[in-house]
């Protein structure tokens, strides 16, 4: 007997009355064909972008479109039977606490693989990002997310199938409807740009759902009415803390940093554009010194002053740039104006 069988029957003995139909279900046999994807999916990560490194990117935007049209669908689909399993009978704070004896519930099984199969699925999204050589877009979080979910919707279906279960995956698919709508308008082309405004809060309904997920698992715990599994309880808790601050990190960076630099970047800009519309481009300058003809703050920063042309108010005026004077003959009553006759010395 392999290693892989004697894991096999160890988490088949935590199974009562284990279901011989899902045995018989694609990829649940055994656990050596998803270790075997995961293998080859982590693989394909290290040796996919060397084999694309001296190639161009494939162009499969249609294939991509596609592809994010069904797992709309799919987890559209999840939605839909889950609301067929009459979950909320008791509530909503009860809503999976109906333990399915023995796992054999046809409804609940057929959700549990529906949903493996969106996650195994799901691992597509790393092959496109490789072919397209997107490479920044192989995150911890993005390659970790996407093991450890193909991992717990199997074994979940596998050994633990029940009404909690059947509410997270509700959760998750209501939010992946939107998020693969959201990749699927944008890459049907910059027509539909102007309708993706709300990109940042895909990411918020992902963190609200963890938060969602996290106490509704706290709940089933330590409520007497719900009788779980605790080795799934506690696997699932920790990897939603772990997406809770994966994701965080992630907004934090992409949009509150963001934002705040685009903030500044906008102020600086807003500033410099007043200075600007101080100084005329058609060779003269609205205002650029004070009333002794010494150039006040507004003109420090900009480069190359001395180059700006600069109304003289008055004759022999002076203007300072960078600690150096800048005296102007009094002949000339505008700098390089046409006919201007200009010199400067500088005094150091």
């Amino acid at each position: 007997m392999s290693y892989l069988e004697k894991v096999d029957g160890y988490l088949d003995s935590l199974k009562v009355g284990k279901s011989a139909i899902v045995d018989s279900w694609f990829m649940m046999s055994s656990p050596i064909p998803i270790i075997s994807v995961v293998i080859a999916y982590l693989l394909f990560i290290r040796i996919g972008p060397k084999i694309m490194k001296n190639r161009a990117p494939l162009k499969i935007t249609k294939l991509i479109s596609y592809y994010n049209a069904a797992q709309v669908l799919l987890a559209a689909i999840n939605i839909i039977k889950v609301s067929q399993l009459n979950l909320f009978r008791d509530g909503i704070i009860y809503a999976g606490c109906r333990y399915q004896s023995n796992t054999q519930n046809p409804l609940l099984l057929d959700l549990g693989w529906w949903y493996f199969f969106a996650k195994f699925t799901e691992l597509l999204d790393t092959v496109f990002f490789v072919l397209r050589k997107k490479e920044k877009q192989l995150t911890f979080l993005h390659v970790y997310h996407h093991v450890i979910m193909a991992l717990y919707s199997w074994s979940y279906l596998k050994f633990a199938a029940a009404g909690d279960g059947a509410v997270l995956a509700l959760l998750n698919s209501t939010v992946h409807v939107v998020m693969y709508t959201y990749y699927l308008l944008s890459g049907l082309g910059p027509q539909f740009h102007k309708y993706l405004w709300w990109k940042k809060y895909v990411t918020t309904m992902q963190l609200v759902q963890f938060v969602l997920m996290l106490s509704y698992c706290a709940w089933t715990h330590f409520s007497p009415r719900c009788q779980y599994v605790p080795g799934f309880t506690y696997f699932i808790s920790a990897n939603v803390t772990i997406f809770l601050i994966l994701f965080l990190n992630f907004y934090v960076k992409n949009y509150k940093l963001k934002k705040d630099k685009e903030y500044k970047n906008t102020e600086n800009k807003a500033i410099l554009n007043g200075i600007q519309n101080n100084i005329k481009t058609n060779g003269i300058a609205k205002k650029c010194s004070d009333a002794n003809g010494v150039v006040g703050d507004i003109c420090k920063g900009i480069p190359n002053l001395e180059e700006i042309p600069c109304d003289v108010e008055k004759v022999c005026g002076d203007f300072i740039k960078d600690g150096k004077a800048y005296l102007t003959r009094r002949t000339c009553k505008s700098a390089y104006a046409p006919k201007c006759g200009f010199e400067h010395m500088t005094n150091k």
